[in-house]
């Protein structure tokens, strides 16, 4: 199963792809998310970093709709957080 979600970031067009193996999903930028949840209508992906005692943790998180072919994506870290970003998807 491979997922290629498309969003706009910066006000620039993007897109990743996103490629199961096993219980993980294979993110293009060669992340390696573990799937939390999963049933017929959504996909849930997290991963946890964390870093040296000057960084802190930092956690990324999937959100699919597999039903509707949508996706959100947010890191959330301690006053650092990612803006989120959320577009559509083709599965295949």
């Amino acid at each position: 199963m491979r997922y290629v979600c498309s969003y706009i970031f910066n006000e620039e067009p993007k897109s990743i792809v996103l490629e199961r193996s096993g219980q993980f999903f294979i993110k293009s930028n060669k992340a390696k998310n573990k799937i939390v949840f999963e049933d017929d209508h959504a996909l849930v992906l997290s991963n946890t970093y964390t870093h040296n005692h000057k960084v802190g943790v930092s956690t990324f998180t999937t959100i699919i709709d597999k039903k509707r072919l949508t996706f959100v994506f947010v890191g959330l870290e301690y006053q650092e957080n990612s803006a989120i970003a959320e577009g559509k998807c083709i599965n295949f």
